[in-house]
């Protein structure tokens, strides 16, 4: 178990451990980062970030984070909730003009967990901006009655943006870029800003070293990518890099933002759905409580992010990676090297997309 005398070793035997998976799961690149409190105890890259060109991933090289990137949306709502510009318990009829009677029952909290009852909405074809989108929305009917289940989705993040936009008078990429990303050192990452127009795909922003995603396909390794429109950019589609995402670790845990108390207290604590605990905390974390370690984070790809925190422990374990069918779970094996009191798990696994 992880103490400061057996570091090296520690370290030695979880690079040992990813090489051989990324070896028998055919993994093409990967970068991890654990930080405890604020100090980096590892940041390593493996593998190769474009096959073709047989580039080599590096500590700047910007993985596609999938719904990670609700890991940053989360960071922002607190920052807003820490200076008093929005209420989780108020109804988003306050931050909204002209909706739907049935809306006014949703409150901010929805949203971010999840309970809203709002339908999916996706349309790679729409070129449209979040206010667009939102009206068409209006016209669907909700799926449930507000807080009373929770339904996965990228809706609910959609309006929450929204929400922030009219709050910011701002696009919501530009402020993520303002109150998040900029203030944490998060200097590699972007949005690509791409969008498909008369069959053609088009992007706005260039991504420095821009990881290239892959599947197995017949045993043949193919790129994989998945088209995030900009009305989901909340919810999905940021490109970070290993050394962003620990920055935005160490930022948590040093109280750049806001303290880490005040967001302790939103981030491992989640509300009721009838009898039982939300599948998802205050600010949309998912958690877990095992042998009475308590820790929580968020995936994304399913496997491209892996983010897990530990706060009692103050630990923060990062895994991003560029295999389109790896599974969540490399950040909670790699904990058992770190986390005293969890269960042992070595296994990692893929699925066949």
């Amino acid at each position: 178990m992880f103490s400061q005398n057996n570091a090296s070793k520690v370290e030695e035997k979880v690079d040992s451990f990813i090489v051989k998976q990324m070896k028998d799961l055919k993994i093409p690149g990967l970068a991890v980062a654990i930080i405890k409190d604020g100090k980096i105890l590892k940041k390593s890259v493996y593998g190769f970030a474009n096959i073709e060109w047989q580039t080599k991933v590096t500590e700047h090289s910007n993985f596609q984070i999938a719904s990670c990137t609700k890991l940053l949306t989360s960071t922002l709502l607190l920052k807003i909730i820490y200076n008093h510009k929005i209420d989780l318990e108020e109804s988003i009829g306050n931050y909204l003009d002209s909706i739907p009677s049935e809306w006014r029952k949703i409150k901010i909290k929805n949203l971010i967990s999840h309970s809203s009852g709002l339908p999916d909405f996706y349309d790679s074809e729409l070129y449209l901006n979040t206010r667009k989108i939102v009206e068409q929305l209006k016209s669907k009917a909700l799926l449930f009655e507000p807080g009373s289940k929770d339904q996965y989705g990228s809706s609910d993040f959609m309006l929450l943006s929204y929400i922030l936009e009219r709050i910011y008078k701002n696009p919501f990429v530009q402020i993520l870029k303002d109150e998040v990303t900029t203030p944490l050192s998060m200097n590699d990452g972007a949005y690509d800003m791409e969008y498909k127009v008369e069959g053609r795909f088009m992007r706005t922003i260039r991504v420095n070293e821009k990881v290239t995603t892959y599947y197995d396909y017949e045993g043949t390794l193919v790129n994989y990518k998945f088209l995030y429109p900009q009305y989901t950019y909340s919810a999905g589609g940021y490109f970070a890099s290993i050394d962003d995402m620990t920055n935005w670790a160490i930022g948590l845990d040093n109280s750049k933002l806001f303290p880490i108390e005040f967001a302790n207290e939103f981030i491992y604590d989640s509300d009721k759905i009838g009898e039982k605990d939300a599948g998802f905390s205050k600010v949309g974390w998912v958690l877990e409580n095992e042998n009475e370690v308590l820790y929580g984070g968020h995936s994304g790809g399913p496997g491209l992010g892996d983010v897990l925190r530990f706060p009692k422990e103050k630990i923060t374990i990062i895994t991003l990676s560029n295999d389109g069918e790896l599974l969540p779970g490399l950040s909670r094996v790699i904990a058992n090297w770190y986390i005293k009191g969890l269960s042992a798990k070595f296994k990692v696994e893929k699925f066949d997309r």
